[in-house]
């Protein structure tokens, strides 16, 4: 939830960055309820990876920064995602880190599976792989090349 107190502080930050856009108006251009925008700011709910890059894209920053996990605001110009599992086993194999061994260190097997399947990971769970491959989250998800 660490994670979650970071995003949460960070969007208060990037709000009134904004000219205090209200959650609401947020709310309504993320294409969310209200009350999921409140719960983000209240640190009450993960967010998953899609409404991640629909939050970074609003702001125009990276999804590192706007998970507290850089101090840089590096500008990244949205663009078509590849499938987060596809970008996933790119980035593991040019990290030489097997499945087998991403799941005994950081995320549980049955995840992979869902992946593939199409299931959004949660924001939280992107960070802590990026982290223990010594990668941006934005890297990770092919949001930028570096």
């Amino acid at each position: 939830m660490e994670i979650m107190s970071k995003l949460s502080e960070r969007l208060k930050e990037l709000m009134f960055d904004c000219g205090q856009i209200k959650s609401e108006a947020l709310a309504a251009r993320l294409d969310v309820s209200g009350p999921t925008v409140r719960r983000w700011l209240n640190a009450q709910a993960d967010i998953n990876l899609e409404n991640a890059v629909k939050l970074a894209d609003f702001f125009e920053c990276s999804i590192d920064y706007l998970a507290g996990m850089s101090e840089v605001d590096h500008k990244v110009t949205p663009r078509p995602l590849p499938p987060f599992y596809e970008n996933l086993r790119k980035v593991m194999a040019e990290c030489a880190v097997t499945r087998y061994r991403l799941s005994k260190d950081v995320v549980a097997d049955v995840f992979f599976t869902k992946w593939a399947h199409g299931v959004e990971p949660l924001l939280c769970t992107v960070c802590k792989i990026a982290q223990y491959l010594g990668v941006s989250v934005d890297y990770l998800i092919g949001r930028t090349d570096y």
